[in-house]
């Protein structure tokens, strides 16, 4: 098997988010590109696609907004983007368009696909011109469920104790993944804890201090021990009031912040930081969870998304629906056809 990602996949990627020949031309360009270094002294393959993709999500907004899909959260649903239980596949099949980003979690506390089975989905997300992320489950290093609590400074210990190499092993793992697809030159918008201020999840119980140190020790092993060059970095918190600023690991350790927004009111409260953030240090920012209306409630219209959007989170590079229920989504509500195909939405052909 070729073992590297293909450069006519790249440039069709590349193509597809406008790219394309102005790409080719970079890299002649690229004065560390030669004909004995080709790939350039210091910028893999992986990390040229990296910043491309980077480069595309900060052009976002402003009118342009990318419609995200969470293709699978920590249930049953299967990786591969063609399997009915595959949110991609089900926003596919209702709408007949492709989200322009997914996102496929790695859910190490059920364990209920192969390693193998979510590389190869998160391939074929790029491979059908999605850009790819990836979430991170870490199960509880304590031994005890994900909602379960966790003494967090026994990973830091010295001197070997459970904890740290329940943790480790589980780091080991996920860097292994990232360097699978490294290796094929996939990049990934990367978020290793989600919602960083959740109390029921075992990372954010001891609040906002432990879940940055936590952060920053992922992003530092897998940057500067692993190597891995093809990373996007992602964090979110859920909607609560403060949360963003209160659990963000710094400038250094961020390429992407978001919120979830759950209900009809689809809120963003530290919209205004963030919009510094993306101003003053070049970050993303984005819905990173959206569910718009609760199971209760009645269908509701795709379009006040793009109307939320445009009216008070302009500078938003665009939105990741939910998975779980239709309800959270384009499949469950109104129009979520013609919401795809409009021409603010950033969405893909089948």
């Amino acid at each position: 098997m070729k073992t590297n990602f293909s450069r006519r996949q790249l440039l069709r990627f590349l193509a597809a988010a406008g790219f394309g020949p102005a790409f080719a031309r970079s890299r002649a360009q690229d004065p560390r590109v030669t004909a004995e270094n080709p790939a350039g002294a210091s910028v893999s393959r992986s990390a040229h696609a990296r910043d491309k993709v980077l480069a595309y999500l900060k052009a976002q907004g402003r009118g342009s907004f990318l419609f995200g899909q969470i293709a699978t959260w920590v249930h049953n649903e299967n990786p591969d983007i063609d399997h009915p239980s595959n949110w991609i596949q089900k926003v596919r099949n209702h709408t007949g368009k492709l989200p322009r980003y997914g996102c496929i979690t790695y859910d190490f506390d059920d364990n209920p696909f192969s390693d193998a089975a979510w590389n190869a989905g998160v391939k074929k997300l790029w491979d059908r011109g999605l850009i790819a992320g990836v979430y991170s489950f870490f199960a509880n290093p304590a031994g005890g469920r994900w909602n379960d609590a966790c003494e967090i400074e026994r990973i830091y210990a010295t001197g070997e104790n459970p904890v740290k190499s329940n943790f480790h092993q589980q780091l080991d793992r996920m860097a292994a993944n990232l360097q699978w697809l490294r290796d094929r030159g996939i990049p990934v918008v990367y978020t290793p804890f989600v919602e960083s201020d959740d109390r029921n999840k075992w990372h954010a119980k001891q609040g906002h201090d432990a879940i940055i140190r936590l952060y920053r020790l992922v992003h530092d092993y897998f940057q500067n021990t692993k190597k891995l060059d093809n990373i996007i970095w992602a964090y979110h918190t859920t909607q609560n009031t403060g949360a963003l600023e209160r659990c963000y690991p710094g400038d250094a350790y961020v390429d992407v912040l978001g919120k979830s927004a759950y209900g009809t009111g689809l809120p963003f409260d530290e919209y205004d930081w963030a919009v510094t953030k993306k101003q003053d240090c070049g970050k993303i920012i984005w819905w990173a969870e959206l569910g718009i209306r609760g199971k209760s409630d009645p269908p509701r219209d795709c379009f006040d998304v793009l109307k939320k959007l445009e009216s008070r989170f302009s500078e938003l590079a665009g939105f990741v629906f939910w998975s779980d229920e239709g309800f959270y989504n384009a499949v469950g509500n109104l129009n979520g056809r013609e919401f795809m195909a409009h021409p603010k939405i950033v969405a893909l052909n089948p």
